[in-house]
């Protein structure tokens, strides 16, 4: 399995090579470290149950794209993507469905609509996000939906309802998380037990979700 902590050191402004989607990213503060950090602690929790894991971003400071994320996951055969984010007063989980979609300015000013189309893979990301937004439920004791997303008013990223990474991982089922204790999250450093809790319901729901190990 993959673990994607989110957001990059340096701000990314590029084009996927493979579908045309605009790939921005960008450091977040204190988001940075807590996501690396939940997903260091995932990766120790399901290694300790036989798990094969690799972290998409080897390090917080390492400068990487989307698409060198997948390419990645792809590499070593990944059964699931798991992206972890943290953002204020949301506790979410996105899945692949096919419809959904991003828009925007293309590499030659056009604009651009990259559609997900993968019915496989988007019926497994269904499963396996059900699974743990269940299973974070649980741990952080809160309710944790599986919804769309909407980045609509966000320019300069692309308008639509899917992060990019789920978008072009189009041959493997990916769940991507958002996580608050409240008002904390994104720039605003969450506190070490509930990153803790965090980790715990996602490390269960893979459990749950794949309970042969992989």
């Amino acid at each position: 399995m993959a673990l994607d902590p989110g957001h990059n050191p340096v701000r990314i402004e590029s084009f996927d090579p493979k579908t045309g989607a605009a790939q921005i990213d960008y450091p977040n503060g204190a988001e940075d470290g807590d996501a690396f950090s939940v997903a260091s602690q995932v990766a120790e929790i399901l290694r300790a149950r036989g798990y094969r894991v690799v972290l998409l971003k080897r390090s917080p400071n390492e400068n990487v794209s989307y698409r060198q994320r997948v390419d990645r996951a792809e590499a070593v055969g990944a059964q699931i993507g798991i992206s972890i984010h943290t953002s204020p007063g949301v506790n979410a989980v996105f899945a692949q469905r096919v419809g959904l979609f991003r828009e925007g300015s293309g590499v030659d000013g056009a604009t651009v609509r990259v559609t997900f189309r993968a019915e496989r893979t988007a019926a497994a990301s269904q499963r396996y996000a059900t699974k743990v937004a269940a299973a974070r439920s649980r741990s952080e004791w809160h309710p944790v939906t599986v919804q769309d997303n909407d980045f609509s008013g966000r320019a300069p990223l692309w308008s639509g309802n899917i992060p990019i990474i789920s978008l072009i991982a189009q041959s493997t089922p990916w769940v991507y998380n958002e996580f608050s204790s409240g008002t904390t999250g994104g720039s605003i450093a969450v506190e070490p037990t509930a990153l803790r809790a965090y980790a715990k319901g996602i490390a269960a729901g893979v459990q749950q979700a794949l309970p042969r190990r992989c």
